[in-house]
């Protein structure tokens, strides 16, 4: 065990993985995205008005699009209802801090330190 950490690991492993460390940023990012629409959104409600977001040609829309990308195949829902963005970024958000959880477990276990209790 190490003087100045007592749950760290008697050899240290080194740094953690590039694959770990892109994974965790690439949450990190996603959550704060996701974060920051939920609050713009959440604002913008509480004010009962209806975000203003515009298409590519400038003409407002009056729903949100749900959609599942797959090539020429993909899948999209359109004028989805804005109360439901809530429910959907807040499992969003959920998502994304469970996996940085799972990602940071793996990256302690990569630099040789022991699990978090």
């Amino acid at each position: 065990m190490s003087r100045n950490n007592p749950t760290r690991a008697s050899q240290h492993a080194g740094p953690i993985s590039k694959s770990t460390a892109m994974d965790l940023a690439l949450a990190y990012r996603d959550m704060e995205t996701a974060e920051t629409l939920l609050t713009q959104i959440l604002e913008t409600m509480d004010r009962k008005q209806v975000p203003d977001i515009r298409d590519a040609f400038g003409r407002q829309v009056g729903g949100l699009q749900l959609g599942v990308p797959n090539g020429a195949s993909g899948h999209r829902l359109f004028d989805v209802p804005w109360p439901l963005a809530r429910p959907i970024l807040e499992a969003y958000i959920a998502s994304k801090r469970a996996a940085i959880a799972a990602l940071s477990e793996k990256a302690r276990t990569e630099i040789g330190l022991e699990a978090v209790r």
